[in-house]
């Protein structure tokens, strides 16, 4: 820990623990002096500092880095043999004896103290962090540090996972990412990156309705290099917004010479990474393009990943209605995967959701049931929306056919065709175009609920709505009495502690009601027979030695298979129960 004696310029003047180069210096002399102890190093990110120095200011920024120094120092005060550090910018580390039980220990307390700071701001302050267990006392302290750093790679942005241990392969993979970091502008002025189109089929009649464009690295060294190894580097370089702007321009070429051809293209999507809504040309970009092409607005449209709506909703909005003003089509991309997105549905005007199927299979989610109707629930709230809605990831026909009777009208996958070349789609189109008219109605024209009745009924008594303190939930309730939650906003995580209680452990929402309270709770869901009936119910939630007092709004969304389907919204009245009370 610090000490009294140590000169200023070892100490990091904003945080006050000590600076990289001391560290490493100390901790080299820790490790040595102390050969019969196991050691490690941890090194821990803050997610989303940047957004909060564009929101709050760099003051408020500042003041959270100082905050998780002093939990830092605090967590660590008593704990021999140990240092803390500022690495850089948002990135701090530490070095203590190694157990595994105590060192997640350690992290849990910082986590929860940190969480308790997130709640004086709009953003969650996620963290991740990576450890590397020291075991050669020859590999420099700066070496082990980047381990460390290459574990935290390894769960950022991960919101099941938070904590990642280094493993050899981490650093194989490590000198890839340089290969692929040294080779990227020669490739892209090289034109080694190729467009590849895969088709969106309508599951009506299953005629092409759109495509999808996607690049590949054909490396005259390596051949194909998969996406998954370049884009996520390329994401964190930044290099990305260079090579989606090749992708856009290649796209409206496309488009534009094989109309004139006189083909019959479908409109085609292009994806938005989240760092090009940064960019303040972006709008003026995309539009230029159709222009200088000289194509429609509508053929091309954009996708954009799910977490770029929660992460900078404000963001989104602006550019959002500046596309919209220019008749561009905006779809949210991997809904699901990231953050929910309930509350950002009522307020962000998207064109259309893109569903993963993968996303089903890669969560910790191992009951197939509940599963497929994490997924019905998620159609079926895009068509009481009004939403039009595309699974992709198809691969299969019982697949095409679960979809089908869910009212799926849109996929993409490999069931009807992989991602092929621009030669392979116009033989593609040539092939399966059965009408002169690709664009897409909405297919959900006539939902059994108008949205905007939906929101605003169940909304109207608990305001307001946006709430820190209010819980969105999609419930799902079957014949023999299970209640699951299929989704939720993330102040329901925030109440529960994390995601992962839900999705690791045996634990439902109904082992958080209290028993008095769990028959009557019940009993509102029983009440609701109609699409029009409000349910009300208020409840204690005990969690932790805590009971939060909570006030249920609930209406009746879907029937299907012995199932029904509700939505919540879920108010803290915890004060004013004990205001009451007293």
């Amino acid at each position: 820990m610090l000490s009294n004696g140590v000169e200023d310029r070892h100490i990091d003047a904003l945080t006050k623990v000590y600076n990289k180069e001391y560290f490493l210096g100390k901790a080299e002399e820790l490790f040595k002096s102390n050969p019969d102890i196991d050691f490690c190093i941890v090194e821990l990110d803050v997610n989303r500092l940047t957004m909060i120095n564009d929101m709050y200011g760099l003051g408020e920024g500042d003041r959270v880095l100082k905050t998780i120094a002093s939990v830092l120092l605090e967590t660590f005060e008593d704990v021999d043999h140990s240092l803390v550090c500022r690495m850089t910018a948002d990135l701090f580390a530490f070095a203590c004896p190694y157990d595994e039980k105590k060192v997640i220990g350690y992290i849990d307390k910082i986590e929860d103290k940190i969480r308790i700071l997130s709640y004086d701001l709009s953003v969650d302050l996620l963290m991740s962090f990576g450890i590397y267990r020291v075991n050669d006392l020859d590999v420099p302290v700066s070496s082990m540090c980047e381990r460390a750093k290459l574990a935290l790679s390894s769960v950022k942005g991960n919101y099941i996972q938070h904590v990642g241990f280094f493993d050899e392969s981490m650093r194989d993979k490590a000198v890839e990412e340089i290969e692929i970091t040294a080779k990227m502008n020669a490739a892209l002025i090289g034109r080694e990156f190729k467009v590849y189109f895969q088709p969106k089929h309508s599951l009506d009649d299953e005629r092409i309705v759109g495509a999808e464009a996607l690049v590949r690295w054909m490396s005259p060294d390596k051949g194909m290099v998969s996406p998954e190894k370049f884009i996520p580097i390329f994401e964190e370089t930044g290099f990305i917004m260079k090579l989606d702007a090749y992708v856009w321009e290649e796209t409206c070429r496309f488009i534009s010479e094989k109309q004139a051809m006189g083909l019959k293209v479908p409109p085609i999507s292009v994806n938005v990474s989240q760092i090009d809504l940064y960019n303040p040309n972006l709008v003026d970009t995309l539009v230029g393009l159709t222009k200088k092409y000289a194509i429609d607005p509508k053929m091309l449209k954009l996708e954009i990943t799910e977490s770029a709506y929660t992460e900078s909703t404000q963001l989104m909005l602006k550019v959002m209605q500046k596309f919209h003003d220019h008749g561009m089509e905006i779809d949210m991309d991997d809904f699901g995967s990231g953050y929910s997105a309930l509350n950002v549905l009522k307020d962000v005007p998207v064109d259309g959701l893109k569903i993963d199927l993968k996303f089903l299979s890669e969560t910790s989610i191992s009951n197939a049931n509940k599963a497929k109707r994490i997924l019905a629930s998620v159609i079926h709230m895009a068509k009481w929306l009004g939403i039009p809605a595309i699974v992709e990831g198809v691969e299969t026909a019982a697949q095409v056919d679960h979809l089908k009777s869910l009212g799926c009208t849109m996929v993409q996958g490999y069931y009807y065709a992989k991602p092929m070349s621009e030669e392979a789609f116009v033989k593609y189109i040539e092939t399966w175009s059965k009408d002169d008219n690709f664009e897409v109605s909405k297919p959900f024209e006539e939902a059994v609920i108008n949205p905007d009745e939906w929101w605003d009924s169940v909304s109207a008594d608990c305001e307001p709505i946006l709430e820190m303190n209010t819980c969105h939930i999609l419930f799902d309730l079957g014949e023999g009495g299970e209640l699951d939650v299929v989704r939720a906003s993330d102040s329901l995580y925030d109440i529960i502690g994390g995601r992962e209680r839900f999705f690791n452990a045996p634990f439902t929402f109904l082992d958080m009601v209290d028993d008095k309270d769990t028959a009557r709770f019940l009993t509102m869901f029983d009440n609701i027979n109609d699409y029009h009936t409000i349910g009300s119910s208020i409840f204690r939630i005990n969690l932790d030695g805590r009971t939060i007092w909570a006030d249920a709004k609930v209406r009746l969304l879907e029937k299907y298979e012995g199932h029904r389907v509700f939505f919540a919204v879920i108010d803290d009245i915890t004060k004013s129960m004990e205001d009451i009370t007293k």
